[in-house]
């Protein structure tokens, strides 16, 4: 069983990696256009930036989420 969920995980680091590299890739070929073409307004981007920190701070002091 361990060595089921030891697999699981490898397959799973594997596919993360693989995406992270393609996504790398992509980003550094694709030509960057001249205009804007993010979905959100840049506000809102680090609004939920700054609300992404507080809550990954939250969960690891146990302030959100502990038992």
């Amino acid at each position: 069983m361990v060595r089921f969920i030891l697999f699981a995980a490898f397959i799973a680091i594997v596919a993360f990696a693989i995406v992270v590299l393609l996504g790398t890739w992509r980003t550094v070929t694709q030509p960057k256009a001249g205009k804007d073409d993010a979905i959100m307004p840049v506000k809102f981007q680090r609004i939920t930036y700054v609300l992404l920190i507080v809550l990954m701070f939250g969960v690891t002091t146990g302030w959100l989420g502990g038992l």
